[in-house]
């Protein structure tokens, strides 16, 4: 474990996540001010979230922020590609943020149409106001979805359930099943085996016996409110409800350690 890992464990457990979190906001601000402002001049055709919508849903750079949002797009539309094709289908992102993923699948595939929705008021209202042709709704942290049964043929979430409380899994998981259509399919991202080098030692333990891991010194649906997921786990969750289609575990990348890949299909 990393020096900054351990650092990072110290500051989850005596519940300073949010403070430091914020600091670290204002510092790496303060330092990208100029570039920040003239990405944003250079590209003022652009609809671009707050500097803190950035930093809070992906990391403080615009370029990149634009960048893996399309990449990500991509890699969810091809990877779920062999399991279902978007074409005229309806599509939730559960989660969405300021949409920095969604945004980019109506060039992809036009013929579909594309719903997001997030927990978070803030980012829904600049969907609303910035991202045309894509429908925006307020959901709770808890259940229901503002959507009727079966409305949709296709949903993904990208780290989502790793920051949910272990009851808010399972609760998700009977709202999924209930908003998506008869072999509908659900794409998402959890912690799985790579990320057990971020654990303490107890939690490890914990992992190994194949329980799911939280950190909850602040507030759920947070950044900082971690789940870590291991296998028997997931498949215990997802077994009454869905079909797994596939589970792709994560690797290391030169950029971190990757999520795990779940794609299942309603029963």
């Amino acid at each position: 474990m990393s020096w900054k890992q351990r650092l990072k464990n110290i500051i989850e457990f005596f519940g300073l996540g949010q403070w430091t979190d914020r600091l670290r906001f204002y510092y790496q601000y303060l330092r990208s001010r100029k570039k920040i402002k003239a990405f944003r001049k250079e590209n003022a055709d652009i609809p671009l979230p707050e500097p803190f919508m950035i930093y809070e849903t992906f990391k403080l750079d615009y370029q990149r922020y634009l960048d893996a949002g399309k990449e990500d797009a991509r890699w969810i539309y091809e990877e779920s590609g062999p399991f279902i094709d978007l074409k005229n289908k309806a599509v939730l992102d559960w989660g969405c943020g300021p949409g920095r993923i969604i945004r980019h699948f109506p060039a992809i595939e036009p013929t579909a149409k594309f719903f997001g929705c997030d927990y978070n008021k803030a980012y829904v209202n600049w969907n609303q106001k910035n991202l045309k042709g894509i429908s925006f709704a307020e959901n709770n942290l808890l259940p229901p979805l503002p959507y009727t049964e079966s409305s949709f043929d296709f949903a993904y979430a990208i780290s989502i359930f790793t920051h949910l409380s272990e009851e808010n899994h399972y609760l998700w998981i009977e709202e999924l099943h209930r908003v998506l259509k008869p072999g509908g399919i659900f794409f998402f991202t959890t912690h799985g085996d790579i990320t057990k080098k971020n654990l303490l030692e107890k939690e490890r333990v914990q992992y190994d016996e194949g329980s799911l891991v939280v950190r909850g010194n602040v507030k759920e649906g947070n950044r900082m409110y971690t789940a870590y997921h291991p296998t028997p786990f997931m498949q215990d969750l997802l077994s009454s409800r869905f079909r797994i289609l596939k589970h792709r575990q994560g690797e290391v990348k030169d950029w971190g350690l990757e999520q795990d890949v779940w794609i299942i299909q309603k029963k």
